[in-house]
């Protein structure tokens, strides 16, 4: 119960710093800013960060992090830009394989860290170089060993970056990942789980959940979202290049935080990940419509997420003093 009113009182605080974002720009920008294709736009740049958040909140539940997701993206872009290169495959079975590459790389991921025991900072760390550098030696290259951007513009793949109706296809896809994911959260037993290990491991184990294997299919799911994110960043580009979700790694981490996911584990939800990936691409968005430097939004990320994270400790700090009051008055009465 402590940890759903901590979450509500996270959402009202994230919805309200998204609400002053969009007020403040609207003040400043006007119509330029504050009109209804500026804000498609705004949740087209929030869709692959949400989509890939839907996997680094599951991670970051479970008391961990995923820095390999910009990597794992470049991968999977890679894998698909060789096959659109040099064989016949059809589109359909490229996109396939690409997703078993990340679904690969995410279980990667989650066997070093569930079951050899590497801290989840290291362990992705460590891949996220691993990736890269696998991305790199099968990038496209020229006669000179140059590397070299892959056009993939047939049709069947780049409409995945198109408009359907008045949304793109990848907000589409990211309002399904955040309702499944929600759904998986908080009404099914692995949901349970993942928030069980965030909580507290040992007490998960000993309650019966194998830790190993929820971490496991956790970073599985993790590497599946980085897949999708991938191929619809991909898609959008109509080409792909090695330096695919360079520096992405960030955006999702910052929009589960600001979103009241805390890094502690045990407490968030994928719900409050889009509120921050909203946040982020307003912020982004705003600074650019405005001419702003851009260094600001990055000063702006950090000062929130240092701001949230003080928030989240204060809290806890706060509950567990009156959880020992409660005690102490207990033991006195009795």
């Amino acid at each position: 119960m402590k940890k759903m009113k901590q979450t509500t009182l996270r959402r009202f605080i994230s919805l309200g710093l998204l609400l002053v974002l969009i007020i403040l720009f609207a003040i400043l920008g006007g119509g330029l800013f504050f009109n209804a294709d500026n804000f498609i736009e705004i949740v087209r740049d929030a869709s692959v960060v949400g989509i890939v958040g839907v996997g680094v909140t599951m991670a970051i539940i479970t008391a961990g992090i995923d820095l390999s997701t910009g990597s794992v993206m470049a991968l999977v872009a890679m894998t698909m830009a060789n096959i659109y290169a040099y064989t016949l495959w059809p589109i359909p079975v490229m996109i396939i394989l690409g997703i078993l590459v990340g679904i690969a790389a995410g279980l990667c991921n989650g066997y070093i860290i569930g079951y050899l025991h590497v801290p989840e900072f290291i362990g992705t760390l460590a891949t996220m170089g691993i990736f890269r550098s696998l991305t790199y030696i099968i990038a496209i290259t020229d006669d000179n060993g140059v590397i070299q951007s892959q056009p993939m513009t047939v049709y069947g793949f780049a409409s995945l970056g198109y408009a359907a109706g008045y949304f793109y296809l990848v907000t589409i896809a990211m309002i399904v990942f955040i309702i499944v994911g929600q759904i998986v959260l908080k009404f099914t037993r692995f949901g349970t789980n993942v928030y069980a290990v965030g909580a507290n491991k040992k007490a998960a184990r000993l309650s019966g959940i194998k830790v190993e294997k929820t971490q496991l299919i956790v970073y599985g799911i993790s590497g599946f979202c980085c897949a999708v994110g991938g191929i619809f960043t991909a898609a959008r580009l109509q080409s792909a290049t090695a330096a695919i979700g360079d520096g992405f790694e960030f955006d999702p981490i910052a929009a589960a935080v600001v979103g009241g996911v805390a890094l502690s584990g045990g407490s968030g939800d994928v719900v409050g990940t889009l509120i921050g990936a909203l946040f982020m691409a307003t912020l982004k968005n705003g600074v650019l419509k405005l001419n702003m430097n851009t260094a600001y939004q990055y000063v702006i990320k950090g000062v929130i997420i240092i701001l949230v994270v003080m928030f989240d400790s204060a809290y806890k700090a706060h509950m567990d003093r009156l959880a020992k009051e409660r005690g102490a008055k207990e033991g006195a009465e009795e």
